[in-house]
């Protein structure tokens, strides 16, 4: 019994044994009427009327108390039911949680319906079981699931973010756009990852507006100055891309604005090497040839680029100049050097091979030779020389030296950025989502020979 409850009938029997002792001084008759019960009158002493009232007054208090007493022991199993429910239903979604991170995601379906079955109102229930349904593969349970949660919290941010990826997955991007523009409008400032999302979605669709503003609004939140830097870089990779579609209309305004681009994008950035190889292309597609040459000299000699110099080269030979695109390697080389120096030095022996300048590839691709470690390009094509001039033993000598490296005989470009490897030369790396890192990859196959070095030739 709680204090206030043995307070209460204390005061009520005290207040019956005064009423007792009041009653008892008290002994007049009264006429006491009781309205619509006969009889009309009944004779009766004062204190008896007195002690009756007073009888009602503590009964009608006694039946207060124990009201509130009954109605505060019953919250109290409520909420012990209630309480031991979400418990039972918590440790349901644990192991719901704790399946799914062991990839067990069939098992933990299972235990969030179970937990749905008993709490259909069970909000995480509903996001847990969708993403389950998702990794699954069964995308539309996981958005009947996701939906059913939308019915719950109509503005969750959680599961606007979940019904987002449903829909992303699907290839439905405007749809999961959509679902972010939801969360955004219950909170407009958003955040870092929100507007990454966006601008994913958005720039999946192709609509590179979109995609930029959605960028620069993931900039304003950013205040670590390396990730701002990493930011603004993906910036000028979505404004390029923007420049490319717009050269994709083939129309002479469209060629005016991407020009206007990748020129922003040059001076914001002049190592840029996607922007030269774009804006070369957009001029010749203008009819300005020698413009686009000067955009290609131009981005060989601020980024010494490769790529930009096969190009270069590549327009000289189609144009049927081949002695434009020697000149343009010969004046490359004195500005790249190291490894891709010699990798210049490896494409223009190529172009002497293709030119049937039998003589001057073979000295070139001899000098190469001496001045790197083992490189089974080299020595392939040193071979095809030897055999195209009846040198048949020297050329079986040196084919006999790359069998084992046979793999090795075609180009590989690699990210500097996150060291993804790609077949040939892309302006983005999908991996890290960069523009303008990719390049040719010669750290292995045109290593320079250590000083005093004597190695034997690999057989």
């Amino acid at each position: 019994m709680s204090l206030r409850n043995l307070v209460t009938l204390l005061a009520v029997f005290g207040t019956v044994l005064l009423g007792l002792w009041t009653a008892t001084l008290n002994t007049d008759q009264v006429t006491f009427r009781v309205p619509g019960f006969p009889p009309d009158e009944v004779q009766t002493s004062l204190w008896v009327v007195t002690f009756l009232a007073i009888l009602l007054g503590v009964l009608g208090t006694l039946l207060y108390t124990v009201l509130l007493s009954s109605k505060a022991a019953f919250m109290r199993w409520r909420r012990k039911r209630v309480d031991l429910k979400t418990a039972e239903d918590t440790e349901l979604i644990q192991l719901g949680l704790a399946a799914a991170v062991r990839g067990d995601h069939q098992t933990a379906l299972q235990q969030f319906e179970i937990v749905l079955q008993k709490d259909p109102e069970r909000l995480s229930a509903w996001i847990y079981g969708g993403n389950a349904a998702r990794a699954l593969g069964n995308m539309e349970k996981a958005i009947e699931m996701h939906m059913r949660a939308r019915g719950v919290a109509p503005n969750g941010s959680d599961v606007h973010d979940e019904l987002a990826r449903d829909f992303a997955v699907l290839g439905k991007y405007a749809r999961a756009v959509g679902h972010l523009e939801q969360r955004l409008s219950v909170n407009p400032k958003g955040d870092l990852e929100l507007f990454a999302r966006m601008r994913d979605l958005l720039a999946a669709q192709c609509l590179w507006d979109d995609a930029c503003d959605a960028q620069g609004k993931h900039i304003k939140l950013l205040h670590d100055a390396s990730e701002r830097r990493d930011a603004e870089a993906l910036a000028r990779g979505l404004r390029l891309e923007k420049g490319r579609a717009l050269m994709e209309q083939s129309t002479m305004e469209a060629r005016q604005e991407a020009l206007s681009i990748f020129a922003s994008l040059l001076k914001a950035d002049p190592q840029f090497v996607p922007a030269y190889l774009l804006q070369g292309r957009a001029r010749f597609d203008d009819g300005d040839v020698d413009g686009a040459v000067n955009a290609w000299t131009k981005g060989i000699a601020a980024t010494r680029s490769l790529e930009l110099l096969n190009e270069l080269v590549t327009h000289y030979f189609e144009a049927g100049d081949p002695e434009q695109a020697i000149r343009a390697f010969h004046q490359s080389m004195e500005l790249i050097t190291g490894e891709d120096g010699r990798a210049a030095r490896l494409g223009l022996a190529l172009l002497y091979s293709r030119l049937e300048m039998i003589e001057e590839a073979k000295a070139e691709l001899e000098h190469l030779e001496s001045e790197v470690e083992f490189s089974p390009t080299v020595t392939y094509h040193l071979a095809k020389l030897s055999e195209r001039q009846g040198e048949n033993e020297t050329a079986a000598k040196r084919f006999r030296q790359i069998i084992q490296a046979a793999s090795l005989l075609e180009p590989i470009y690699c990210c500097e950025h996150c060291n993804a490897n790609h077949p040939c030369y892309v302006m983005h790396c999908e991996e890290c989502g960069r523009w303008g890192t990719v390049v040719l990859d010669t750290s292995e196959e045109l290593q320079e020979v250590e000083a005093q070095a004597v190695r034997a030739p690999r057989i």
